[in-house]
């Protein structure tokens, strides 16, 4: 037992140092939560519309995009905020001032990109996913007019992150939480018609998605106006930014970048090959997401304790009380991981009943849900490891080990499926194959990161 105890002793933090994790982790939790109740609501809505759930799918498929948009953005930012935050614990509010309106000005230009292919090609992105002709219909309905939400989206995640990688959590929780109330609200008046306005179904959604960002946006321009923060709508201050800033933040984001997007075209293939085993099971896959975005939900809410508490010693080169730190982190996040086993199977048995589909699809659903949610300790570990990497800026082997493992192992193995095994696998079995090889990296992640090579202050020359 004494030796259960010496070998447990460096993993077990007191309870001011839990009481900081948390401060920092339930904000985050909540705000993810709010964000993806946001996605859900559409779903709920747009899945009364018919039993099928062709709504549904057009939806979810219409949103693969904003999927790898918000991919390629979260790189960027995830470079810029663990600059932001070792910059911040070196006390140089400068820097992270510039790092600030430098993502400003390169989301603002990764969102008209996006905006104007999806406002062009809408039945072209459509047809990558899916065959059904009704279900494209829809679709291109609802892109015809989601891609007004991509720049006010990249705004305010701008200053989202930002103050994420500082600990600011609070105000952007709340401002979500805001934010769902007016899409609801907006959901249900435009989708099923009310106070006097037509019914318009899925375009409904989509333009009850757009003013609820716009209202969003709208308010994180006026907090910068008003100089509440430490970052101000000063847009040019990037241009003052050292050049070796500028060549530490390239650095940092090309590989968090290329990793996105490569993971994010990864989860796309996992989709095409559902939809290539059993195409009308994509609404059981949908509203498994569900289920699986709560673990994704409380993965994030950890790692952001990571980003903060490691990344601020980091950059007051405190490297020892960096590492120390993370051996505490790690035994919350199995703790948490534990809650969310018991969360998504409890949702995973749930959730489906709230959706107006056949029986058949609820079950499969369940299914899904239930091995997403098994499975989610893995993912939570692997997590951890991660963010731990991009704290330190070895941006490198968070790559390798992120994207790198998922295009030599899980994606192959899914393109293998979908090709060859059509009407031969169910989609539950895919679906378990997927999942296992995609989380089974944590092991690997363990043994790079007790390598150490990410304890750096890349504040210093």
């Amino acid at each position: 037992m004494q030796m259960i105890k010496h070998l447990a002793k460096p993993y077990l933090g007191t309870r001011a140092f839990y009481a900081d994790a948390l401060k920092v982790m339930i904000p985050v939790i909540i705000q993810q939560l709010i964000n993806n109740l946001f996605n859900m609501i559409d779903n709920l809505m747009v899945g009364s519309l018919d039993i099928d759930g062709l709504a549904m799918s057009a939806v979810s498929v219409a949103n693969k995009p904003y999927v790898i948009f918000f991919g390629i953005f979260f790189g960027m930012t995830g470079a810029a905020g663990l600059m932001i935050s070792q910059y911040y614990g070196a006390n140089d509010k400068k820097t992270c001032q510039g790092l600030f309106s430098l993502q400003l000005v390169l989301g603002f230009a990764i969102a008209l990109l996006f905006s104007l292919l999806l406002g062009l090609m809408p039945s072209s992105i459509m047809r990558i996913f899916v065959t059904d002709e009704r279900t494209i219909a829809l679709g291109v309905e609802y892109l015809q007019i989601i891609w007004l939400s991509y720049i006010p989206v990249a705004i305010s995640s701008t200053c989202i992150f930002s103050m994420r990688a500082l600990g600011m959590n609070k105000i952007s929780m709340l401002v979500s939480l805001v934010t769902m109330a007016v899409n609801g609200i907006c959901n249900y008046i435009l989708i099923f018609g009310a106070l006097g306005i037509p019914a318009m179904g899925v375009a409904g959604a989509a333009w009850g998605t757009v003013i609820a960002r716009m209202f969003e946006m709208i308010f994180y321009l006026v907090l910068l106006l008003s100089k509440r923060l430490i970052f101000t709508l000063d847009i040019t201050s990037f241009t003052k930014l050292p050049k070796t800033v500028v060549h530490a933040f390239t650095l940092k984001a090309i590989p968090l970048v290329i990793n996105e997007i490569l993971w994010t075209c990864g989860i796309n293939i996992y989709f095409w090959c559902y939809a290539k085993l059993n195409e009308a099971a994509l609404p059981a896959i949908t509203i498994a997401e569900f289920c699986s975005q709560i673990a994704a939900v409380m993965a994030t809410g950890t790692a952001s304790a990571v980003s903060v508490l490691i990344g601020a010693e980091l950059g007051a080169n405190r490297l020892v009380e960096a590492k120390n730190n993370a051996k505490k982190l790690l035994s919350l996040v199995l703790a948490t991981s534990v809650v969310c086993v018991l969360l998504c199977s409890t949702l995973g048995i749930l959730l489906p009943h709230t959706f107006k589909v056949s029986s058949e699809l609820k079950t499969l659903s369940t299914q899904i849900a239930l091995i997403i949610g098994f499975l989610s300790p893995l993912s939570f570990v692997y997590g951890f490891c991660f963010y731990c990497m991009r704290a330190g800026g070895d941006t490198r082997n968070a790559m390798l080990l992120d994207s790198g493992y998922m295009w030599l192992i899980p994606v192959p193995a899914s393109i293998i499926m979908g090709v060859f095994f059509q009407g031969r696998i169910s989609i539950v079995l895919a679906a378990f194959i997927i999942q296992l090889l995609m989380n089974s990296k944590a092991i690997l992640a363990l043994f790079v990161l007790k390598k150490g090579r990410w304890l750096r202050n890349i504040t210093m020359p």
